[in-house]
């Protein structure tokens, strides 16, 4: 491509054209956003899955797959150790190959996962397909950091908070599926909306920003046109990027003569890659302990421990599903107008002070008699804070996950963080039941309200803003790099 493009201000004719109609770059925008949100909608089943079946293992009445508590809690959690594998699997195809690629091989891998779960006859096959299931748990950061380099920078808050609008359907989904569905047939009905996935990911254009990266600069200008269109603002950001992925190519010149383990080395030293790692690994610890699985997961069994009521505890969880939709709603709009660190921080430290007030109500209810009449209390409790949460440090922190990585290192970072992502995830789900046990449901929401705590303060400490701005801002940002003109195109 020619570099006058990008080393002058006006831009060659070839990339001079008339601006498409806003309607079609949105409808553009949302073809890729609707990729994302299938793949989604599975994952939130997936998610959800251990609350239908768990139940039906467990049950002295079942004709079908039995198991004891320790198996069921390990056929939860064990997609979540499998995740581990398939960051390492996903990161270099997401590194090397592509966007496009990794997103295929991400649903045809949660496809088979889902066949086999259908197909389940013994608890070998369990173990084995919710393993294959987490191979794709790196689509969660695969998925978010892809989406963010398709969407415009105003844009991509609310995308991802719609991408997470769709786990929270999956999740309700599977709830309310397993009212009239045993969980075989559940399993079934969700290869339809991943097989969509996979034939509609086969009609998108390569990233620009990989493209960019790999110094197809002709291929990255027609796929961020094909996406963005081309106003000024447009090709003001595609010179961006651009320019800097021609200073990246240069200073790889300097360095192709190290070898393989040295060049390794510095990435892994690398500051700004260490720091946005550290970020990722703080704010999925955040949602983790703030109940975005483990209620997902164990909504129905801590309800029931709580009021004694299969009942309640069935409707507490789909009223809960149908919250959260809701609350991701919400964020939609609140994400477009508050700054990242307002909702973060703000809506954090409610969610925190929900979560000790939950617990001490529960404290209270055991071992004294005037809240003891109060049945729905305690759970209306639980499913506001669970409200709260998914509209800021939920939304929130996921959007920043996908924000933060250098676009060089982008491949690592997704494999360092997805690691801790899916040992966070495991950990979560193996714990949760062992920790009501022994803790109670009190005592398991005093320790997941500390550990948000404690990750929320060295956030604000350490967290950039970073509504509103190009993912190229946000990098020059992490190195410390002051660009005026990219503050001028932002405001």
């Amino acid at each position: 491509m020619n570099a006058y493009l990008y080393n002058n201000t006006h831009l060659p004719h070839p990339v001079v054209t008339l601006p498409e109609p806003s309607q079609i770059l949105i409808g553009k925008c949302i073809f890729v956003l609707l990729v994302a949100c299938l793949h989604s909608l599975s994952a939130g089943v997936m998610v959800a899955f251990p609350s239908v079946l768990n139940p039906a293992l467990l049950s002295p009445n079942s004709t079908d797959i039995t198991a004891d508590r320790n198996q069921a809690s390990w056929i939860a959690s064990i997609n979540g150790i499998s995740g581990t594998v398939g960051f390492f699997i996903l990161s270099p195809i997401f590194q090397s190959f592509g966007r496009k690629p990794v997103n295929i091989t991400v649903n045809v891998i949660m496809f088979f996962g889902w066949i086999t779960l259908a197909t389940a006859s013994n608890l070998t096959m369990l173990f084995i397909a919710r393993a294959i299931q987490g191979l794709t748990v790196g689509g969660v950061f695969i998925a978010a950091v892809t989406l963010s380099e398709y969407s415009t920078p105003k844009r991509r808050g609310y995308f991802m908070t719609l991408k997470k609008i769709s786990i929270g359907l999956g999740s309700l989904t599977c709830h309310t599926l397993a009212l009239v569905c045993t969980w075989p047939q559940i399993a079934g009905i969700c290869i339809i909306p991943i097989s969509l996935a996979i034939l509609f990911t086969l009609l998108w254009p390569e990233s620009p920003s990989y493209l960019a990266m790999k110094g197809r600069f002709d291929e990255c200008e027609k796929a961020f046109i094909w996406l963005n269109g081309s106003s000024l603002e447009s090709k003001m950001e595609l010179k961006e990027l651009i320019n800097a992925q021609m200073e990246q190519h240069e200073l790889k010149k300097k360095t192709e003569n190290l070898s393989q383990i040295k060049k390794f080395y510095r990435q892994l030293n690398n500051r700004e890659m260490l720091k946005a790692c550290f970020i990722v690994a703080l704010v999925t610890l955040c949602i983790d302990a703030c109940g975005r699985y483990f209620l997902l997961a164990y909504l129905t069994q801590i309800l029931e421990e709580i009021t004694g009521s299969n009942s309640v505890a069935m409707y507490g969880s789909i009223i809960s599903d149908l919250l959260l939709i809701t609350a991701l709603a919400v964020s939609c709009c609140v994400i477009r107008v508050f700054d990242r660190r307002t909702l973060l921080f703000g809506l954090g430290s409610v969610t925190i002070l929900l979560m000790f007030i939950i617990s001490i109500a529960i404290f209270t209810k055991s071992n004294y008699d005037f809240l003891s009449n109060l049945t729905w209390l305690i759970p209306c409790l639980i499913l506001l804070h669970s409200f709260i949460a998914s509209v800021g440090i939920i939304p929130v922190a996921f959007t920043i996950s996908s924000e933060v990585f250098p676009l060089e290192h982008r491949g690592l970072c997704s494999c360092i963080s997805g690691v801790a992502f899916t040992i966070f995830y495991a950990a979560t789900l193996k714990l949760t039941p062992l920790m009501i046990e022994h803790t109670g449901v009190s005592g398991t929401y005093t320790i997941y309200a500390l550990i948000v705590s404690f990750c929320l303060a060295i956030l604000y400490v350490i967290l950039p803003e970073t509504k509103d701005k190009t993912l190229q801002q946000i990098e020059n940002e992490m190195k410390g790099k002051s660009d005026k003109s990219t503050r001028l195109l932002t405001n």
